[in-house]
């Protein structure tokens, strides 16, 4: 996955944050190590808000799905080139050409 360059870099908080915050702390939290200072930010806020925590569950449980489906994309031997004709190949590469 991509994240934005600022992403890596650690967030100067204060120890009580807004739920955009926390969220992006969530966020982030999936994508590299928080710093002890957001950590500790996050975690407070998800104690009071179960909006963000719901979010973080959803973000989880998204993460996870989306792992799953490209395990099964990676193990899964594609088969559709054996099931084009040769003269359907054919007419492709030609069109290809054409605009070229």
């Amino acid at each position: 996955m991509t994240t934005p360059d600022n992403w890596e870099q650690p967030t100067d908080l204060p120890l009580t944050t807004s739920c955009k915050q926390a969220a992006r702390l969530v966020s982030i939290s999936f994508e590299r190590k928080l710093t002890w200072r957001e950590y500790t930010t996050m975690r407070i806020h998800l104690m009071m808000c179960k909006t963000c925590t719901f979010y973080g569950r959803q973000i989880k449980a998204l993460r996870a799905i989306f792992t799953r489906h490209e395990e099964v994309l990676n193990n899964t031997p594609c088969t559709c080139d054996e099931q084009l004709a040769a003269d359907a190949k054919q007419r492709m590469k030609d069109i290809i050409q054409q605009h070229k």
